[in-house]
């Protein structure tokens, strides 16, 4: 099942979120940008380049929350979520992967179908 992140109504991107761990409320996969994420990218780079360092990771989440983004799932219906990253993973030939991380306690996550390779 594919969920959408938007920003005021503008897609920042998609994810399958195909690898889900139901023990920690963990989720996470490949990311696929949208029109928004080149809004969204500098605060997501802050994660990137907090390096463990509270005040930095403090810093990221307030600029990140004030971004309000909006986690939907495949049927539009809002998705709860406790953490959201987007960080870079490797870097492929044509371009850079992105990876989307999420915290969620909220049952819409867990109980959609993971699609299959």
């Amino acid at each position: 099942m594919s969920f959408t992140l938007t920003m005021s109504g503008v897609i920042v991107g998609r994810s399958e979120l195909e690898g889900r761990d139901r023990a920690s409320r963990s989720a996470r996969g490949v990311f696929r940008p949208g029109l928004g994420y080149d809004l969204a990218e500098p605060v997501f780079s802050l994660y990137d380049n907090a390096h463990g360092d509270q005040a930095a990771l403090d810093r990221y989440r307030r600029a990140r929350d004030a971004l309000r983004l909006q986690l939907a799932d495949a049927t539009g219906e809002p998705v709860s979520f406790r953490e959201l990253h987007i960080r870079k993973g490797e870097a492929k030939p044509g371009g850079t992967e992105y990876i989307m991380e999420v915290v969620s306690d909220d049952p819409r996550l867990w109980n959609a179908p993971t699609q299959s390779a």
